[in-house]
């Protein structure tokens, strides 16, 4: 079953005193106007699905809930608009993180069992399987993004950054 996540990530600056959206901006598919890049766009990955919404294991220190109320313009603005609309029944759970704790998660665990390879298997042969963490890639696409808006100076300020999302 596909699911639409939504992340974004934005970094606190010390010259305005607020966070700000930290997404490198593109064309469209038909190359008709500039929109900001979409930091998470795939709909299938469950394993990060569930750590993120605090269903995993090993469960991920440092979610918050709700909306900051310090959130950037820019997603303020989208949530308002892509979710106050009669196309859901409800509202999702907004959560986020700061880039430090996600980066702990990925330290303390580089692998994860793999439930489905582990499924797969014969029965009475059953043994852990471990795969990547699916944090990794969540992370690899935010260093990405930060190093198109700020190659050298985001990696002095881990806590400063903090990625928001709902899946929905």
């Amino acid at each position: 079953m596909s699911r639409t996540p939504m992340f974004f990530v934005e970094r606190f600056d010390d010259n305005t005193g607020k966070y700000e959206l930290q997404h490198p901006i593109v064309w469209n598919y038909d190359h008709t106007k500039q929109i900001y890049a979409d930091l998470f766009p795939y709909n299938g990955c469950h394993e990060l699905f569930s750590i993120v919404e605090e269903d995993g294991t090993p469960t991920m220190h440092g979610i918050h809930r709700g909306l900051p109320n310090d959130v950037s313009e820019e997603i303020k603005n989208f949530y308002n608009e892509y979710c106050h609309n009669d196309k859901f029944s409800y509202l999702p759970t907004v959560r986020w993180f700061t880039y430090a704790d996600m980066y702990i998660y990925c330290l303390e665990n580089p692998k994860v069992l793999d439930y489905e390879a582990m499924d797969m298997q014969p029965k009475g042969e059953e043994k852990e399987i471990f795969m990547p963490t699916p944090m990794e890639t969540l992370k690899k696409r935010v260093d990405a993004f930060l190093d198109v808006m700020d190659y050298w100076d985001w990696r002095d300020d881990y806590s400063l950054i903090r990625i928001i999302y709902w899946i929905m």
